[in-house]
């Protein structure tokens, strides 16, 4: 990687650095939420190299106060709302920002909230190794819900309990939601894909994610409704389009 590579995540004056699967740079004093964010980096990585079979992504980690937060690397030039979690690939690591406090915009906040949003984030440096063609925001969203609903149930974590806290019928599915939404809504479509997720797992298995991401890999046209439709349905396999016609949330 090099010495710039390294100073992608850790610019940010006076802050720390600790070793892993992927490091993690943070503020002094936070050594233990920064080990904590290196174990869910970690257990994260180990669980999606394995059902995606495939090396695990180059990235860094920054766990970031809010003091700090414009200082953060980002694509555009006006920094994010504090509190949000994003992946970057404006710096070299590509690096996933963690702030200090998640949004109360996150929700619903449970004991596995702050795990799936670190594993979401980790899941687009996957899927984002490789270029992907645009695809609708839902098909793009998808997976990194899925995947995150992976590594959770491989950790125990009572997704059961998330989800029964999740509005079932907020007014859309994951593909009739359009336009500019606000954060409620943004979150609702979240939480739509993550009970759709889950619901695939339950129902074909961790193998179906692997295939949809190597399909997506591969893909080299703009992937349009329809597309993406023939997509997932192809990769949960035998019965996969009647069951997601079958699904409310889709």
């Amino acid at each position: 990687m090099g010495d710039n590579a390294i100073e992608g995540a850790a610019a940010i004056s006076g802050y720390e650095r600790l070793y892993g699967a992927a490091p993690v740079t943070y503020p002094p004093g936070m050594r233990d939420r920064a080990e904590e964010a290196r174990r869910l980096l970690d257990a994260g990585i180990d669980v999606l190299s394995e059902v995606l079979e495939v090396e695990p992504p180059e990235l860094d980690m920054l766990l970031v106060v809010e003091a700090d937060w414009k200082e953060t690397p980002r694509e555009n030039s006006h920094a994010y709302p504090y509190g949000l979690p994003y992946f970057t690939r404006s710096v070299r690591p590509p690096t996933l920002v963690l702030p200090e406090e998640i949004t109360a915009d996150i929700t619903p906040r449970t004991e596995a909230t702050a795990s799936l949003v670190v594993w979401h984030e980790l899941a687009h440096a996957f899927l984002l190794r490789k270029e992907i063609v645009k695809t609708p925001a839902w098909l793009g969203e998808f997976v990194p819900q899925a995947s995150a609903a992976v590594i959770a149930r491989r950790a125990g974590l009572p997704l059961g309990e998330h989800l029964s806290l999740v509005e079932k019928d907020p007014g859309f599915t994951v593909r009739t939601l359009s336009g500019r939404a606000d954060a409620g809504r943004q979150m609702a479509f979240q939480n739509l894909l993550l009970s759709l997720g889950v619901a695939a797992l339950e129902q074909f298995g961790e193998r179906f994610l692997r295939r949809l991401v190597h399909r997506l890999w591969k893909e080299t046209e703009i992937v349009d409704e329809r597309r993406a439709e023939e997509l997932l349905a192809g990769s949960l396999g035998s019965g996969g389009r009647g069951w997601l016609e079958s699904r409310p949330e889709f």
